[in-house]
């Protein structure tokens, strides 16, 4: 059983699927490449968009999911959103504003690409205060700074989960992009792999191609772990499992180089 727990599903209401129409084929896409479940994020701006709210998404979702059962598309949607972090976020989770994924005590919450908000530690702090578990999505992708102050190390250290995009890690995004995907996988910080889907505008791989990779990258136990283990424990609201840090393999040649 495969759960994505990131993906832009829902048509016209945030950057994903403009309509109904392209919406499904989209659903068809993530169930041709080997998904069984998906968890709905759509990107939750708080007051810069009015559109993504806890109604409007589970009214999105009723509408595809029987429009999916009419064209037998064997795919289930289900709740939650793609928090843009702001110091009210704990405040909005407690008013019943954001969606948690499929109604747990998971949150996806993402940070600015470029700098690193001032009040990021406490919020993380504030929210598991408050018994959630902020997932922070695609770290990958943030600015090198955020890399080189330590704050996702000390993040995941206190109890933070890291969702990578299988897209990232097969370079879609760009080689920074991906080697620093690779880095977080090997260093055993990551939990989660998710596709991050808007559509068709970046390819989707299959799930066969994005085990093999993980295989590859982090062995077989951590691709469990990242992509059919802790997507699935996420999903039913339980514990996840942390992945091990890989070991620098030694040869004579790597001696040599040296």
């Amino acid at each position: 059983m495969i759960v994505d727990i990131h993906c832009h599903v829902l048509d016209d209401i945030d950057d994903g699927p403009k309509t109904l129409v392209e919406a499904l084929s989209l659903c068809r896409m993530l169930q041709t490449r080997g998904i069984d479940k998906v968890i709905a994020t759509p990107h939750f701006i708080g007051d810069y968009d009015s559109k993504v709210t806890p109604e409007s998404v589970k009214e999105k979702i009723d509408i595809l999911n029987k429009e999916m059962k009419k064209q037998h598309i064997k795919l289930e949607i289900y709740s939650g959103m793609e928090v843009f972090a702001s110091n009210d976020t704990v405040d909005r989770l407690e008013k019943g504003e954001i969606l948690t994924l499929n109604n747990s005590r998971y949150v996806l919450i993402e940070f600015s690409f470029e700098n690193i908000p001032k009040y990021m530690s406490e919020l993380l702090f504030s929210m598991q205060l408050k018994g959630y578990v902020p997932i922070i999505a695609h770290p990958e992708r943030y600015n090198i700074r955020y890399r080189k102050s330590g704050i996702i190390k000390k993040a995941v250290e206190n109890g933070a989960l890291l969702q990578v995009n299988s897209g990232s890690i097969m370079g879609v995004h760009g080689s920074e992009v991906r080697d620093e995907a690779i880095r977080l996988l090997k260093s055993g910080m990551v939990h989660l792999v998710a596709t991050d889907a808007h559509g068709d505008r970046r390819p989707i791989y299959s799930v066969m191609e994005i085990q093999k990779k993980l295989t590859e990258i982090c062995g077989t136990e951590n691709m469990k772990k990242l992509l059919y283990i802790n997507p699935q424990r996420v999903f039913e609201d339980k514990d996840v499992e942390q992945t091990s840090v890989v070991k620098k393999s030694f040869s004579i040649f790597s001696f040599f180089k040296k």
